[in-house]
C-alpha cells in the first residue's frame, strides 16, 4: 500500500470552491443569487491542509457546470426580544435601516446560560441593553437542568444555521476511493449508494429531503430568480444552489444560505404637492407636466460612496421600485432622466414606463462600459403617449463637438500637443438628447398662431469641480446646437432644457443660461493654470440668444435649497429652463425640507429617497398669443 500513497501524493489536486450570495429580501424587489464556483489547483504543501468550507479537494479541475436553485420560506421570526422594540411589529425598510438601527446593522443574542434572557436575540445593541435592565438570574435547578443533546443524522449533510457542508457526487477521498457526499466522515460509496444525482431532481434518496425540515421551511420556487410577497414578509428565506455536470448531469456541489427577515415593500413615497406661480399672464395653450431627475447610476451606488445607506438598499432591485413609484405618483407627462444605466433600460426601465403609459428614448456616454455589457449610464427621456407624439429625435455627443471644434474651428491637428491636450481636456463623454414632440390631440378651434409643439433637451454635464471651464464650454456648444436646431425651425418653437448641470447658481454655467453671456471676470474662466489647456473663447463669444427662465427661480421665487443632497455635497445641480418668450411656469415642487430628507437616513440616498438627486416637477403653459418679430 505504500508505493499506491506515494503515487497518489504527488498526484496533481485542485479545490473546488463554491460561493454563493444573496441581497437582503424586500416584498416585491427580485432577488439574483450571486453564484459561482471555481478551482484552484494545490501545490504539494497545500494537498493536505484542510480547506474552508464550501470547498473540497478533487483530481480534475471543475467541469462545465450549471446552477440549479430553490427557494424556501421559513416560519414566522421574533426579530427582536425587547418587548417595546417596533421592529417586533413593523418590517418597513424604514425601521430596519442602518440609521434606525443606530449604526449597527447585525442582531445580538444573550450568551450567558445564568441569564433569563439566554438565547433571546434583539435586532440591536440598544435593544439588548433595555431588556439587559429587566433579566434576572436563573435558579440553579433552571440553570442546570438536563438538555438532550442533539447529534446529527447519519446520512445527511452536516447542518448548520446559515450554511450546508459541501459533499458532492464524484469527489475522491486522500485513498483514492470514490466518497460518498451524504456521510458525515466522508467513507466510500456501498453497493446500496446513490451513484449520482441527475440535474435538476430533486426525488426521494437525494440530498435535498435532508436539507430542509419539513415541518418549518417550505418550498416556493425552483427559479433562479424570486420574488418575495407579501406571506414572506416577517420570515427568512433559504435558497439553495446546486452545481451540475453540464455533460454528465452530476452534483459537483451544494450550498444553501438563509437570508436576513424579509421587509416589507417601502411605503408610497411623499405626496410633493404644487406650488403655484403667483404672476399671472395671457390665457395660453396646451399645459403639460414636465420632471428631471438623476436616479444615480447602480455602478455609482457603492458602499463606499454612500457608507451611510445599507447595502440592501443602495441595490437597484430595490431601489428602481421607489424611483418609479416617484415617477409614477408625480405623473409627468414628460420627464427626462439622467444616469440610467443601459442595460437597466433595455431589461427593467423601458417595459415599466412603457407599462405606465409612456415612450421614450435612450442615449448612453460615448465610454465604454465598466466591465460588463451595459455597465454605462446614459440619459433616457420618456413621453406620455396620450399627450405627445414624437417629432423628431437627435442625440448630441460633446466629444464629437469637441473633436469638430478642434479640427474645423480652431484649424488643430488632433495628433499635435496642442490638439491632443484640447481634446484631453474636453473629451469626458457627456452627452444630450434632444426631441420635439407634438400634442396628440390638437385644440378644437386651432388657429394659424396656435402652437402644438414644443422642444425639449436633456443632458448630463460633467461632474468633476475641477473642470469648470468644460462644463461651461459644454453648455455653450449646448446652446450653440440648440440655437441652430430650432431657429432652423421657426422662432415659434417653445424650448426647454432639463437635467443634471452639475452647476450651482454661483457658476458661470448658471450666468450663461440665466444671463445668455458670462462676465469676463468670472472665476470659471479664469483658472489660472498654466498647466490646464484654454479650451474657451474669449468671454465675449460665449453667448446664445435664447431667453432662459427657470421654473423653479419663476416660480417660488429663488432656486431649491438642495437638488443633490449627500454627506459630502449640498446643493443645487439641476435645473428646468425654459423659453420664456413662448412658454410659462405655472407650477413647481418645492424641494422637501431637510429634516424630512433626514427622516429615515443621514442623507441621500436612503430607504426612502433611492436617488442622492432630488426630482424637479414643474408644470408648464405654452403661450399661443406670441408672435414672431
Amino acid at each position: 500500500m505504500a508505493p499506491l500513497a506515494m503515487n497518489l501524493s504527488k498526484e496533481v489536486l485542485y479545490s473546488w470552491h463554491l460561493s454563493l450570495r444573496v441581497d437582503r429580501p424586500v416584498e416585491e424587489c427580485s432577488m439574483r443569487p450571486h453564484a459561482y464556483m471555481y478551482g484552484k489547483k494545490l501545490d504539494d504543501r497545500d494537498t493536505d491542509k484542510p480547506l474552508p468550507q464550501h470547498s473540497k479537494k478533487c483530481r480534475e479541475p471543475p467541469p462545465e457546470h450549471e446552477f440549479s436553485y430553490r427557494w424556501f420560506r421559513g416560519p414566522p421570526v421574533e426579530p427582536c426580544a425587547f418587548e417595546e422594540c417596533p421592529r417586533r411589529t413593523s418590517f418597513s425598510p424604514h425601521d430596519w435601516s442602518m440609521h434606525a438601527l443606530g449604526g449597527s446593522g447585525c442582531s445580538l443574542q444573550c450568551v450567558s446560560s445564568q441569564s433569563s434572557l439566554y438565547k433571546c436575540t434583539f435586532c440591536n445593541s440598544t435593544c439588548f441593553v433595555h431588556a439587559w435592565k429587566t433579566q434576572y438570574t436563573l435558579p440553579d435547578g433552571i440553570r442546570n437542568g438536563s438538555v438532550t443533546p442533539v447529534h446529527p443524522r447519519t446520512g445527511s449533510f452536516e447542518v448548520t444555521d446559515d450554511e450546508r457542508s459541501v459533499g458532492s457526487v464524484g469527489s475522491y477521498g486522500m485513498n483514492g476511493t470514490r466518497r460518498n457526499p451524504y456521510s458525515d466522515d466522508g467513507s466510500a460509496y456501498t453497493a446500496n449508494s446513490n451513484p449520482g444525482t441527475p440535474r435538476m431532481y430533486y426525488g426521494g434518496g437525494t440530498h435535498s429531503e435532508y436539507e430542509v425540515d419539513q415541518e418549518e421551511w417550505v418550498e416556493i420556487s425552483r427559479d433562479q430568480i424570486y420574488i418575495p410577497n407579501n406571506e414572506d414578509v416577517g420570515r427568512k428565506l433559504k435558497l439553495e444552489a446546486a452545481a451540475y455536470s453540464i455533460e454528465t448531469g452530476e452534483l459537483l456541489m451544494l450550498r444553501v444560505v438563509k437570508t436576513d427577515i424579509v421587509l416589507a415593500r417601502a411605503p408610497d413615497p411623499a405626496k410633493r404637492n404644487l406650488v403655484t406661480s403667483k404672476t399671472g399672464g395671457a390665457s395660453g395653450g396646451a399645459r403639460f407636466r414636465i420632471a428631471t431627475y438623476n436616479v444615480l447610476a447602480e455602478i455609482y451606488a457603492t458602499q463606499q460612496q454612500y457608507p451611510y445607506c445599507d447595502f440592501w438598499a443602495l441595490s437597484w432591485d430595490y431601489r428602481f421600485q421607489n424611483i418609479m413609484r416617484e415617477i409614477v405618483d408625480a405623473s409627468p407627462d414628460v420627464i427626462c432622466l439622467q444616469e440610467v444605466q443601459a442595460d437597466h433600460y433595455e431589461n427593467h426601465l423601458y417595459a415599466a414606463m412603457s407599462d405606465s403609459g409612456y415612450e421614450g428614448v435612450f442615449k448612453q456616454k460615448t465610454r465604454q462600459s465598466m466591465g460588463l455589457a451595459g455597465k454605462v449610464d446614459g440619459c433616457a427621456l420618456f413621453w406620455r403617449r396620450t399627450k405627445f407624439v414624437l417629432i423628431e429625435s437627435y442625440s448630441i455627443e460633446f466629444n464629437e463637438l469637441a473633436q469638430r471644434q478642434a479640427t474645423q474651428v480652431l484649424g488643430l491637428n488632433p495628433r499635435s500637443d496642442e490638439g491632443v491636450a484640447f481634446l484631453n481636456r474636453l473629451s469626458r463623454d457627456n452627452v444630450a438628447q434632444l426631441v420635439v414632440l407634438e400634442l396628440a390631440q390638437q385644440p378644437m378651434r386651432s388657429s394659424r398662431d396656435q402652437i402644438n409643439q414644443v422642444c425639449i433637451a436633456n443632458t448630463h454635464l460633467y461632474s468633476n469641480k475641477d473642470f469648470p471651464d468644460v462644463k461651461l464650454w459644454q453648455t455653450w456648444q449646448l446652446l450653440q446646437e440648440l440655437e441652430t436646431f430650432v431657429l432652423s425651425r421657426g422662432t415659434q418653437l417653445p424650448l426647454m432644457i432639463c437635467g443634471d448641470f452639475n452647476s450651482t447658481p454661483d457658476t458661470a454655467v448658471y450666468d450663461l443660461l440665466s444671463r445668455q453671456t458670462v462676465h469676463p471676470g468670472h472665476p470659471d474662466i479664469n483658472m489660472n493654470d498654466d498647466s490646464v489647456p484654454n479650451v474657451l473663447p474669449d468671454a465675449m463669444g460665449i453667448t446664445h440668444s435664447f431667453q432662459l427662465g427657470s421654473a423653479y427661480q419663476t416660480v417660488i421665487g429663488e432656486e431649491p435649497k438642495n437638488t443633490n443632497f449627500t454627506i459630502n455635497f449640498k446643493g443645487v445641480l439641476d435645473y428646468i429652463w425654459y423659453s420664456a418668450q413662448n412658454l410659462r411656469p405655472l407650477s413647481a415642487a418645492p424641494i422637501p425640507d431637510d429634516s424630512l430628507l433626514t427622516k429615515h437616513g443621514e442623507a441621500l440616498p436612503s430607504t426612502e429617497y433611492s436617488s442622492d438627486h432630488i426630482m424637479l416637477i414643474s408644470d408648464m403653459q405654452i403661450m399661443n398669443n406670441v408672435r414672431p418679430p
